[in-house]
């Protein structure tokens, strides 16, 4: 397992915070998975109603690390800062681009990513710190390059981190995939790759 330093910013001070970026998802980050996103997001349902449940309130990341951390062409993401579990991420090697300029090459897929809900505005203003999506989609980009891939990647969005990924990433939407669920479907270019890296 590899750790990189990174860095997240402090949504009340305005500081960067060291942070670190592991390269597997680890029994113990799963553990920190339970002991706090798990109480936090049931607390904000239990504070606000059914309707405010996060779109990933049903993600099980216990069984999603179980069933494919084994397997060859997946990869696994975790963030850690002081001590806390910020961010979680799957991603895949085995998929191919359905953009016509690169129809065809083979594509890093996100197959899930999700931040701690403290982490975000909808359950906690200020959020605790932001950048935590912008530094998984950069890792995602960085292992495409690894691959060989020239940072191609693809994604499904939740309707909420929709404007994150056409906005801030500079992802392009191919439209709404009736074989999952509608979500919007996105990918990013070698050349928003190149730029994306260089401005994050």
């Amino acid at each position: 397992m590899e750790e990189s330093r990174i860095y997240l910013r402090n949504s009340a001070s305005g500081e960067l915070v060291e942070a670190s970026l592991l390269d597997e998802v680890t029994d113990r980050h799963l553990e920190l998975w339970n002991e706090s996103w798990q109480p936090a997001m049931q607390a904000h349902v239990a504070a606000h109603g059914l309707k405010a449940r996060p779109e990933d309130h049903h993600w099980n990341w216990n069984w999603k690390a179980g069933e494919w951390r084994p397997m060859l062409g997946y990869h696994s993401f975790a963030i850690i800062c002081e001590g806390e579990l910020q961010g979680l991420m799957m991603v895949s090697d085995l998929k191919s681009a359905l953009l016509p300029a690169q129809f065809g090459k083979p594509i890093v897929f996100v197959e899930y990513l999700a931040t701690a809900p403290w982490n975000r505005p909808e359950i906690q203003l200020p959020p605790r710190y932001r950048g935590v999506g912008t530094v998984m989609v950069a890792a995602a980009v960085d292992l495409s390059w690894e691959l060989g891939y020239r940072g191609r990647i693809g994604l499904h969005s939740l309707p909420r981190a929709e404007a994150f990924y056409r906005n801030s990433c500079q992802m392009t939407a191919l439209g709404k995939d009736a074989a999952h669920q509608g979500l919007m479907y996105f990918e990013m270019t070698e050349k928003h790759a190149e730029e994306f890296r260089f401005n994050h």
